[in-house]
């Protein structure tokens, strides 16, 4: 009897879990179905404002054919047409080029690395990141927007 009781906990717990997170969304209106795998926390330190000429890196990591790889396509060049002197946007296709996937440690794709001027990493982030999110990271990293580059 222990032994079957055991064989229809687990199902019933994950079940339940699986219910408790839908109905938490439900009710906070978070959209557990969304793209995006690990939630944007903006890093505690805030970058010193780049100097003129410095850079920051936006490393996006992907793949051809990836479905939120490809929604962040979209993010690369509004990134590039918005601030063409402050951040390089950096594409690796990680399924052609596997050893950038090492390099970075990534675990998932895509994956966004924020690196400083100088190469140190100031922020990563798991899934699709949306324009908005990217943009306020950027701004932690001393980049301005694009009224103000202007």
């Amino acid at each position: 009897m222990t032994r079957s009781w055991r064989k229809l906990a687990v199902p019933a717990l994950f079940l339940a879990g699986l219910a408790a997170a839908g109905w938490l969304g439900t009710r906070y209106g978070l959209d557990l179905a969304a793209e995006t795998s690990v939630a944007v926390l903006l890093p505690d330190a805030v970058a010193a404002p780049l100097k003129p000429g410095q850079r920051v890196t936006f490393v996006e990591l992907g793949s051809e054919g990836c479905k939120p790889c490809e929604a962040m396509k979209p993010v690369m060049r509004a990134l590039r047409d918005r601030h063409p002197e402050q951040v390089q946007v950096v594409f690796h296709d990680v399924r052609k080029d596997p050893s950038q996937a090492g390099r970075y440690r990534i675990r998932l794709i895509p994956t966004q690395v924020f690196l400083l001027p100088d190469g140190t990493e100031f922020f990563r982030h798991e899934g699709y990141l949306p324009l908005e999110e990217v943009e306020k990271v950027l701004r932690g990293m001393g980049v301005g927007t694009a009224k103000e580059e202007g």
